[in-house]
């Protein structure tokens, strides 16, 4: 259970860790002790709370297997209870790991330390990395370039001009589900030999880009492998300029490779 393989580093950011579900008291406790579960675990036998937060899942019929579950998700929440960010999926069996969190709230992940490759080319340096090394069917997590343009560079980004943005493509494999890049802040740009003002990208910055495993036999199939590995291929687009100068857009090819952790049943 990811949670708890991640409870530690949940607690080094300052944060505790506690998860509602509609499982009966007895039922959490026999999957608490046999998965050594450290963080409270609380019933909500009968979905009285789920309903009364919105948060039941309404595509499951009553009488049905899963009936009561609400849509998964996960709540911040500061020191006086009042909630700060919340993630949420439409499909049961979807959840955000916790690296993904963590970036998503602004913590910085160590690339160096995930595998990370660097690139270079004429124009910019950029560190490949992911919020997690190893991933399930049903994980959405978070593929990331850090960006370091060279002196005297800059890169576009999303405004009200036709040039090139930089952004991250992924290409295959095909059931991987990608959301849209999420862009920090940009600068604005003079551009004196058109005396024009743009969006620009100058100084380091990260692209995140969350991605989805979905979750079926198929894919399970492919994670219950032994040894097996996942490998996400894409590119880096982009156009830079100088002071004086445009240059030719580049699509700089990027691949992340993970070890696949089988679901547990």
């Amino acid at each position: 259970m990811e949670l708890q393989s991640r409870y530690a580093d949940i607690q080094v950011q300052g944060l505790g860790l506690a998860a509602l579900t509609y499982d009966s008291v007895e039922t959490l406790r026999t999957f608490s002790e046999a998965r050594g579960i450290e963080f409270p675990v609380m019933s909500d036998d009968g979905s009285a709370v789920i309903q009364e937060y919105g948060l039941l899942n309404r595509e499951q019929q009553e009488g049905t297997r899963f009936y009561g579950i609400p849509y998964p998700g996960t709540f911040i929440l500061d020191t006086e209870g009042r909630v700060t960010a919340r993630f949420f999926e439409q499909a049961y069996q979807e959840r955000f790991t916790v690296s993904s969190i963590m970036v998503a709230l602004g913590d910085a992940v160590d690339g160096t330390d995930r595998s990370a490759t660097r690139l270079t080319t004429d124009h910019l340096e950029a560190l490949v990395y992911a919020t997690d090394g190893t991933v399930a069917p049903g994980n959405r997590f978070s593929l990331v370039v850090d960006v370091t343009p060279k002196d005297g560079m800059h890169v576009y980004a999303p405004g009200d001009h036709t040039y090139r943005v930089i952004s991250l493509r992924v290409d295959t494999p095909d059931f991987i589900r990608a959301n849209e890049v999420t862009y920090p802040e940009s600068e604005n740009y003079h551009f004196e030999p058109l005396d024009e003002r743009v969006e620009v990208y100058e100084r380091p910055f990260s692209l995140v880009q969350e991605v989805a495993i979905p979750m079926n036999r198929e894919i399970a199939g492919l994670a219950a492998q032994p040894g097996a590995t996942l490998t996400i291929e894409g590119a880096l687009e982009y156009q830079a300029c100088d002071d004086a100068i445009c240059y030719t857009p580049v699509d700089l090819p990027v691949s992340w490779t993970f070890n696949w952790r089988s679901l547990v049943r």
